[in-house]
């Protein structure tokens, strides 16, 4: 398949779980390009992404019986797939429904007799769509013709006896197969009946789709970074993007064969036949080693020494180690964690920049979906947005999926690509909350907030709360945290308790946090200063008509009033300094911060998780 310069591939468009760890039914779950999965810990991030490495890759993908939420029902992952390239639409054609190509995989536990224990079974479905014409259909032939069709008869019948023959000149069913498969696929014209929902084995799912379907590399948050860079293993994330390094660039340069053709001069020298230029000293230590055994075992009458070589792909991808000088010139598995991850994202940013400029030569056959759970791991704050930035690039010609905690790690702006992950509790299971990109309007609704927010990373904290506080400005957020530490409410701020608060900048920027929050179902209050006005003129009925059942602590003029004072602070210092004193937060001050932060019932929220996996 030819490389796609600076073009879209085909992307995972979204997906459905059921019965799997903590999700009992995620729904449809949409995925972008740049996909990141937020919430608290234990609420069974990691679990989508893992849904996702079982549903591409071959057989169980790692799933074990434990996995089974309910062991009396299947594992089931649905997915969809957009974005297919012209000679994939052609291929796949008779697979997709409108132009997505849509899978199941199902996992079941059943029980083997013979082996005395449960297994998992695996099984796909997926929909697939017949050809109008009777004999371009190996079902409506033997529906017309009987179990036992005459294909050479068939062939001639519909002229098609020249491509259907085999290497003898004859027709069976495999070479007829073959034929129609040929036609259907180079022929744009061959209409189809409606596509209906098929068993896996009669689509040949396993042979016809899977290897269309995008490569997964999954990049965990493990605690010994050292196991992803060993040279030892051939399946980490690092080693199979060195072999993609290998695969893409290496191949275009032109001496490229001149390594492959020393691969196979060793392999002669180890492996070859006797007559093929084998080492001759390989036959002495044969023959010595076959007598001294015989002598043993006289049954024994011949002892093959086979020397195990690389091919060139894997020379790289294993044999490639790294030093790296940053002051000392040591091996990258000596260097901390942090270096070591960046070493990985370093790859990534090599192959993002080598496919767009095409210097892979073309050889980018398959689309890489990349997962990572926490891309921020064991990197310093000031550099995650770096991280974040290669993740974009990469998104633009393959994609991404990936978990965080770090607000630097994704943009308010594109708020469609984050989704927000909950558990409730254990019985209700993983809940996953999105968002259409239509929420806000328009689209220049949307480009202005997505301007308001491209100056700094505060508001995307929002998705990481478990209740937020919308104000006007800075000074309001100073008023707040001042009068709640003096309340008790926490030390020193909100998010002790799972508070959040966002300052919108302006009064006419607050509805569309709130349109956001209400999408995404995020318990919030509003800090509303009615600036003299009355509740019905507009500014202040569309922050109150938003509010749908949401807390509004409502100000008759502005905070300043409440905080007992005749005029405006005269900057942000001033209102600091007079904050610092708790004797002049007023009792006014304090119930409307009571009101904020429903202190009736605040005392009934769960504590914030410590770190854990969810099951």
């Amino acid at each position: 398949m030819a490389s796609i310069k600076g073009g879209l591939r085909m992307f995972l468009a979204s997906i459905s779980v059921k019965n799997y760890r903590s999700i009992d039914d995620s729904g449809e779950v949409k995925v972008e390009r740049l996909q990141a999965f937020v919430g608290e810990n234990n609420a069974g991030k990691s679990n989508i992404l893992r849904a996702i490495a079982c549903f591409l890759s071959v057989g169980a993908g790692g799933v074990k019986l434990e996995d089974v939420r309910d062991p009396k029902l299947p594992i089931e992952i649905e997915a969809s797939f957009a974005g297919l390239t012209d000679r994939e639409r052609k291929e796949l054609r008779r697979y997709l429904v409108g132009d997505r190509l849509t899978v199941k995989k199902e996992l079941t536990l059943v029980r083997d007799d013979k082996a005395d224990k449960w297994k998992l079974e695996v099984s796909y479905r997926g929909y697939m769509a017949e050809p109008k014409n009777w004999w371009l259909s190996i079902d409506k032939i033997i529906e017309m013709k009987g179990s036992k069709p005459k294909w050479e008869e068939i062939a001639h019948e519909v002229g098609i006896f020249d491509i259907a023959k085999n290497s003898n000149g004859k027709i069976d069913k495999k070479s007829y197969e073959a034929a129609i498969s040929y036609i259907v696929t180079h022929n744009k014209d061959i209409e189809f009946d409606e596509p209906v929902l098929s068993d896996g084995k009669a689509m040949g799912i396993q042979q016809n789709l899977l290897r269309f379907l995008p490569e997964f590399f999954l990049l965990p948050a493990i605690t010994d970074y050292a196991d992803e860079i060993d040279r030892r293993s051939s399946s980490t994330v690092f080693r199979r993007l060195m072999a993609e390094l290998s695969e893409r660039m290496l191949t275009s340069d032109p001496r490229y064969g001149e390594i492959d053709e020393a691969v196979r001069k060793l392999n002669d020298l180890f492996n070859a036949a006797e007559d093929g230029g084998r080492l001759a000293v390989l036959q002495t230590v044969e023959t010595a080693l076959t007598e001294n055994i015989a002598d043993l075992m006289p049954s024994v009458s011949s002892v093959r020494l086979s020397v195990e070589m690389e091919q060139s792909r894997e020379l790289f991808s294993r044999g490639v180690s790294l030093r790296v000088h940053d002051g000392v010139l040591t091996d990258v598995l000596d260097k901390g964690h942090g270096l070591q991850r960046s070493v990985v994202f370093g790859l990534l940013k090599m192959l993002i920049s080598k496919s767009r400029s095409g210097e892979d030569g073309g050889n980018s056959d398959r689309p890489i979906l990349l997962g990572i759970e926490e891309p921020e791991l064991y990197i310093h704050p000031q550099s995650q947005r770096l991280i974040w930035r290669v993740l974009c690039g990469f998104s633009k010609n393959h994609q991404v999926v990936y978990t965080t905690h770090s607000p630097a790690m994704i943009d308010i702006g594109c708020y469609e690509g984050v989704a927000i992950v909950r558990k409730p509790t254990a019985s209700v299971g993983t809940q996953i909350h999105q968002c259409d990109a239509g929420v806000l309007g328009s689209q220049e609704e949307k480009q202005g907030f997505k301007l308001l927010n491209s100056f700094k990373l505060q508001h995307n904290s929002m998705f990481f709360a478990r209740e937020v506080i919308l104000v006007e400005g800075e000074q309001d957020e100073i008023a707040i945290v001042a009068t709640g530490r003096k309340l008790g409410l926490f030390e020193e701020f909100p998010e002790e308790i799972g508070w959040t608060v966002v300052s919108c900048d302006n009064k006419e920027q607050i509805p569309k946090f709130q349109k956001l929050l209400n999408a995404y179902g995020i318990p919030y209050s509003v800090w509303v200063e009615l600036d003299g006005l009355p509740e019905d003129h507009k500014k202040n009925k569309t922050i109150i008509d938003l509010a749908d059942g949401n807390t509004l602590a409502k100000m008759p003029k502005r905070m300043e009033d409440a905080a007992g004072l005749d005029a405006h602070f005269s900057d942000t210092f001033h209102c600091r300094t007079h904050f610092c004193d708790p004797g002049r937060i007023t009792p006014q001050l304090e119930a409307l911060v009571k009101t904020l932060f429903r202190t009736d019932i605040l005392l009934e929220a769960a504590p914030i998780e410590p770190e854990g996996q969810a099951i």
